[in-house]
């Protein structure tokens, strides 16, 4: 007999929705909230790029956390992630469902997925429910903010820090960038940041 676990339904539909690019892109619209942290996941670390664009396009959370999935950036899945922003910024209307806010590059270890992507900063905080909507930004267009972590951008980004820095520089304008250091977690949990212009 195997020791292995057998896997949950939820993981099954994953793997199932990975299998298919196009009948996952055509289902995002329609597909459960709860499947979009594990989806995004699985695709950013399978390097589906057409997916992770489209989902990043399509993320019904205030805060992406790509941060904890650092160990996984390449060139092509980080430069999707970048292409949905892009597509998001160049948007009069954005898509009912998206209500991203924060692309947080801070690292923070597994299970951050959990609670944080219901956060407007990429902190815990108590103000909103995770699967809140709210009616009066559904649809309409949003500021979006990229928060980054100088230790990590610098050591683990490395391969990929200048075309990053060249990316938010010509985006100055539209996303400001807050980087920080690291700091102890008290000082975290309030807006310790330095603003990038």
């Amino acid at each position: 007999m195997s020791s292995q676990a057998v896997p949950t339904l939820q993981q099954l539909a994953i793997r199932g929705l990975l299998k298919d690019e196009d009948l996952t892109l055509s289902l995002l619209d329609d597909l459960p909230i709860v499947l979009f942290p594990p989806l995004f996941e699985q695709a950013f670390i399978n390097r589906q790029t057409k997916i992770v664009k489209t989902m990043v396009i399509s993320w019904p959370f205030p805060c992406l956390p790509l941060g904890s999935l650092i160990n996984y950036v390449e060139a092509d899945n980080f430069q999707a992630v970048l292409d949905g922003m892009d597509w998001l910024i160049n948007q009069t209307v954005w898509p009912r469902q998206c209500r991203l806010r924060v692309l947080n590059l801070h690292y923070i270890k597994h299970g951050f997925w959990e609670r944080c992507v219901g956060t407007e900063n990429g902190f815990p905080s108590q103000k909103k429910k995770p699967l809140e909507k709210d009616s009066t930004t559904e649809g309409k267009k949003q500021s979006l903010k990229v928060l980054a972590e100088y230790t990590l951008m610098f050591s683990t980004l490395k391969d990929y820090n200048s075309y990053f820095m060249q990316w938010l520089k010509l985006r100055k304008d539209t996303v400001p960038c807050y980087f920080f250091n690291l700091v102890p977690k008290k000082c975290q949990q309030s807006s310790c940041f330095l603003n990038y212009t």
